[in-house]
């Protein structure tokens, strides 16, 4: 979904401003993030580096890093991930159910069952057994059909 600002509302001044690392656009707000995230890296690092354990210290810089790039850049139909939770916060809980068509009552599907089956008869089913008779030159004719 496009989101569309008022000409009113102009947005935040910072926002808006980009620049080009290479073949990255990055805004000023993606560097703030993914500077948060490598300062929170760098921090857990060192934390870990003095304890002596600098495997896990590199293990969960790294986990900590991608996660604040992860939401540096993320978009959904061009929505950042606070817009988007926010979004999908307000339109799965917070919103009512919208009602299109009101006007007639709707119908029990348990009482139209009962209905239905006290109105029809019961038929029991019955089963004929029919008589085993063998005739002998019906059997031999059967045996003997390919010699015609």
């Amino acid at each position: 979904m496009k989101v569309v600002y008022p000409k009113n509302i102009q947005k935040w001044m910072l926002a808006g401003m980009t620049f080009s690392i290479g073949p990255l656009n990055l805004s000023i707000v993606q560097l703030f993030v993914v500077g948060i995230g490598v300062a929170a890296a760098m921090a857990i690092f060192n934390t870990f580096s003095k304890s002596g354990g600098k495997a896990i210290g590199i293990l969960f810089a790294i986990i900590t890093l991608l996660i604040f790039v992860f939401i540096a850049f993320f978009k959904m139909s061009e929505l950042s991930l606070i817009p988007f939770i926010a979004k999908i916060i307000r339109n799965n809980f917070l919103d009512s159910p919208r009602k299109f068509q009101v006007n007639y009552e709707k119908q029990d599907p348990l009482k139209i069952a009962i209905r239905r089956n006290k109105s029809t008869d019961k038929e029991q089913t019955v089963f004929k057994q029919k008589d085993k008779h063998f005739d002998k030159e019906i059997v031999n004719h059967m045996n003997t059909w390919w010699l015609l």
